[in-house]
């Protein structure tokens, strides 16, 4: 078998590797690279899934308004809790003068998760993209673990949808994402070498799901016709969907910043806003077959690839390859994502403090998804059998 189903809930140290992975070395050339890079994605949700079971109660405080005053120095007139989910806290903070600000608090993390957003908003602002905007970094509590930031207003691109924005504002918004992302990586790029299918592969393994001896074939040719293609590699964003991205003025706020440095194939990132979009256009289908906006989603995923593509003067990888490529890696955000909707259901069930708060959201919504994950992953397969066949 390529890939072993897991059924535990929990990957440790050492991944179980089936005799099709370890066959693989011999017949597929091993990424070059110069330092390591981790590419274990889902291994990465499993070890996140694992602090949220074991995250019982909140490691930090609130801030103060004394304190938000010190680090901002100038008044506050109130704070008040936003949202919240397992990994964070927002907060609305007015200040004194009418404006407002957002604080991000992390409620499971590091000193140096903060430290790195609050540099990351600086990077993406320092690069000067046409068209992109990031939230004004302005203080950094330590002790309590918050970033405080510009309010970034604007509208997300799925809420343009759900708010029945024209047309032209959603198709306009993600073909400016697409080239947003173009020139991100452009500035990112630290060499062009062949894919990384064994380190891919040996992430897959560790995906939650039973593959067909059908499907384990298909993947493994994927795998085989990616093992020469030249890649764009070095930093991600990771979570450069459409729900970070806020339209505002004919610009995009990009939110969420990374919590640390992650390097890989910029494809990811690429594969990562697509995929988001696609489960938009499904949730459509499923409930409203006949809504206008599936073509709406459409014609925005045409015109994200469009605004991505004609940025790059040579295309990593080349366009016989570059659909290949990009469903395998929506393939692994797919398991991604399962992995952690599954964690959330156990949690759910097993009556864990940290999900009795409702921090991990609504116990229905994470068991409709993971059904739509699982149509999205069948989905997958037929476009990799179709573009192998090509």
């Amino acid at each position: 078998m390529l890939l072993r189903a897991s059924n535990r809930e929990k990957v440790p140290g050492g991944l179980d590797k089936s005799p099709a992975i370890n066959s693989m070395k011999d017949g597929i050339l091993p990424a070059s690279a110069a330092h390591t890079i981790d590419f274990g994605y889902i291994q990465g949700a499993w070890r996140r899934s694992e602090a949220m079971r074991s995250s019982e109660t909140d490691p930090v405080e609130p801030p103060t308004v004394s304190e938000l005053e010190k680090a901002l120095g100038q008044a506050v007139e109130k704070c008040d809790l936003f949202a919240k989910n397992w990994r964070n806290r927002i907060y609305r903070i007015e200040l004194a003068d009418g404006r407002l600000v957002l604080g991000k608090q992390l409620v499971m993390g590091t000193d140096a998760m903060l430290q790195y957003q609050y540099g990351e908003l600086r990077v993406l602002a320092a690069l000067q993209v046409p068209g992109l905007r990031v939230p004004k970094a302005l203080a950094l509590l330590r002790g309590k673990r918050v970033l405080v930031m510009e309010f970034a207003r604007g509208t997300p691109i799925p809420a343009l949808l759900r708010k029945g924005a024209s047309a032209n504002d959603v198709v306009s918004a993600c073909e400016l994402a697409g080239k947003i992302l173009a020139r991100i990586q452009m500035t990112w790029t630290q060499n062009i070498c062949p894919m990384p299918v064994e380190a891919l592969a040996r992430d897959l393994a560790a995906a939650p799901w039973q593959l067909s001896a059908r499907e384990q074939k298909i993947l493994r040719s994927a795998l085989e016709s990616l093992a020469g293609a030249k890649v764009r590699m070095g930093q991600v964003y990771y979570d450069y969907k459409a729900a970070n991205l806020l339209l505002e003025n004919n610009e995009l706020f990009l939110v969420d910043p990374p919590d640390r440095l992650r390097e890989g194939v910029h494809l990811w990132d690429f594969s990562c806003f697509s995929s988001s979009m696609r489960r938009h256009l499904w949730r459509f289908s499923l409930r409203r077959p006949f809504d206008r906006r599936r073509a709406i989603v459409n014609k925005s995923l045409v015109a994200f690839e469009q605004g991505y593509l004609t940025s790059f003067t040579n295309r990593h990888p080349e366009p016989p390859l570059f659909a290949l490529a990009v469903r395998l890696f929506e393939l692994q955000r797919n398991a991604v994502l399962m992995t952690m909707q599954k964690a959330k259901v156990t949690l759910a069930r097993q009556k864990v403090p940290l999900a009795k708060g409702k921090r991990l959201g609504s116990p229905l919504v994470n068991r409709l998804t993971l059904p739509l994950l699982e149509i999205e992953k069948r989905w997958l397969f037929r476009q990799l059998t179709r573009e192998l066949r090509r």
